[in-house]
């Protein structure tokens, strides 16, 4: 008997696990003709064991054989119940030898959910669930921000109220007020402040930008202010804008430098730089409109109403045929005036009145307003201007000297700390006889005189009407110009025609306009009737030197 080591294998897929090894004994019968020991009373039946070692090989043939295990039919109660062979769930827990094979083609079963408990064939049919898809996820979603939207803009279109002066079509209107945003301050000293303010809305600028000429409120012929609202006490306060505004730059935002303070050209700025405008203030300890504007930071709100006509200058026959070049920043880009006096030659026409203005302080805003506007006065400047110390003007004294350069006005500063300097009768002129008087001014002149002085008046401007009348219209070789010299002087630029002009002698001002505070009114021209908001008689300075209601206006 020879013991061979045999090993039974489970073949899966492509993979082979080995058992434990066991040693099997195998039994050899040799059987030769000559040596047959057998029994004759055999019957060729199979060898019995003759020994306990065949009988212990043939009991370890059997455990081999799996097949030849039985399961005890009695067992414990704890053990789950038998199997029956009949159902064939052993065929089924039989795992599978067969090699795996990839199909080319698969077909997929899909299996439905089973039903709710509750379900039977007519709530299946009725209730079916829902199908949810990209589109059924975000379409209400779509739908509830549409609506969200358009009710915000009904509710602020329809139920809403607009802010005072959001949809006007003018920049400023004298009947309500619209809102300013506080875009940049400048200090001067402890009390002057210059402050730039524009508009919070641009609506007006489509109605602006077609009509300009009769949009725009920057006109020399007329002096103007606006009303500044205090709203915790409803109390407003005139002030007089300046179209003037700051340059600022990525150096001015990092506060390296300070921004340049411009005039403000209608040539080159779009809509009048969109609405800028600067406010010459001055902080009282008493004041309540002009603390609450100098205390407003950078991006706050002024209301503005207006613009209030405070005053319009005369009319001039040469304002239809001619209108003086605007003032720019820089005397170099000023052009020079070499039409004019060909303009009054060829029509007739005589020269424009001269004018003092006496300011006190921040009333020196009015004529500053008139010089940097456009259609400035044509007539020569003479500006008294008196205040308590140098430097209150701060930039602006740097346009004033621009202008004396350019030789259209004269500024004479009389400060309270030179008592040398301070404006007295020797400083007034007499006035004088104005160029032209239209009906309206002739109306109210002959109405402050008695009828001998009112005739002798017509007489005196009927004979200079007929000084002008001297050539016959008819008379062609008078009107055209044939030599050099009837064209009369030619400049290249305006600081080239003032350095003649400068020259040349000033006529005294027929007309005499007063600004500042009522006292230094007072002084220089009499008092005014604030309560009925009358001019009062002429008195003070210009009443000794025989000014009067005609040629004097306090604003």
């Amino acid at each position: 008997m020879i013991f061979i080591k045999r090993s039974p294998r489970l073949l899966g897929r492509s993979r082979v696990f080995r058992t434990p090894s066991v040693l099997q004994p195998i039994r050899f019968n040799s059987r030769l003709p000559n040596n047959n020991k057998s029994d004759p009373n055999n019957n060729d039946k199979p060898d019995e064991p003759t020994n306990k070692s065949d009988e212990v090989s043939k009991t370890q043939d059997d455990k081999s054989d799996v097949s030849t295990f039985k399961i005890k039919p009695t067992t414990t109660a704890s053990a789950p119940a038998p199997i029956d062979p009949s159902l064939g769930l052993e065929k089924l827990l039989k795992k599978d030898n067969k090699p795996y094979i990839p199909k080319l083609k698969h077909q997929r079963v899909s299996f439905e959910y089973p039903g709710l408990p509750n379900q039977d064939e007519y709530t299946k049919l009725v209730d079916k669930p829902k199908r949810f898809t990209r589109w059924t996820r975000y379409i209400p979603k779509m739908l509830t921000a549409v609506a969200v939207v358009w009710t915000a803009y009904a509710v602020y279109v329809f139920v809403q109220d607009p802010e005072e002066g959001e949809k006007s079509l003018d920049l400023l209107d004298p009947n309500e007020f619209h809102k300013f945003v506080v875009t940049y301050k400048e200090p001067i000293d402890d009390e002057h402040m210059l402050i730039e303010i524009k508009p919070k809305y641009n609506h007006w600028e489509y109605a602006y930008g077609s009509d300009y000429e009769n949009k725009t409120i920057w006109n020399g012929e007329r002096i103007w202010s606006v009303e500044i609202k205090q709203p915790e006490i409803m109390v407003v306060r005139s002030y007089t804008p300046l179209p003037l505004y700051f340059l600022k730059s990525e150096y001015t935002r990092s506060g390296e430098r300070k921004p340049l303070l411009k005039v403000i050209d209608p040539d080159h700025d779009h809509y009048d730089r969109n609405g800028t405008m600067c406010l010459y203030v001055k902080r009282y300890g008493d004041g309540e409109v002009s603390r609450f504007i100098t205390n407003k930071e950078i991006g706050e709100e002024l209301e503005l109403r207006g613009p209030r006509v405070e005053y319009k200058f005369p009319y001039h026959p040469l304002k239809k045929y001619y209108s003086r070049p605007i003032f720019k920043d820089l005397p170099s880009k000023v052009e020079p005036e070499n039409y004019l006096n060909i303009i009054k030659k060829d029509n007739r026409l005589p020269d424009s009145d001269n004018i003092d203005f006496y300011a006190g302080g921040t009333g020196i805003a009015p004529i500053l307003q008139v010089l940097f506007s456009r259609n400035p006065t044509v007539g020569f400047v003479n500006i008294h201007y008196s205040a308590r110390k140098p430097g209150e003007l701060g930039p602006l004294q740097r346009f004033m000297f621009f202008l004396e350069k350019l030789d259209r006005i004269k500024v004479h500063y009389h400060y309270d700390t030179d008592s040398k300097s301070i404006l007295s009768a020797r400083d007034i002129q007499k006035p004088e006889n104005p160029n032209y008087l239209s009906p309206l001014r002739l109306e109210e002149k002959e109405a402050l005189m008695t009828p001998q002085e009112a005739a002798k008046f017509r007489e005196d401007i009927k004979s200079e009407y007929m000084e002008h009348e001297n050539f016959p219209e008819d008379s062609q070789e008078k009107k055209l110009i044939t030599e050099q010299h009837q064209r009369g002087e030619r400049f290249d630029s305006a600081i080239e025609q003032a350095m003649a002009t400068s020259r040349r002698p000033k006529k005294n001002a027929s007309l005499a306009l007063v600004c500042g505070p009522e006292g230094y009114i007072e002084y220089v021209a009499g008092a005014k009737k604030l309560a009925s908001n009358e001019q009062g008689e002429v008195a003070g300075l210009l009443g000794k030197k025989k000014w009067d209601n005609t040629n004097v206006y306090k604003l």
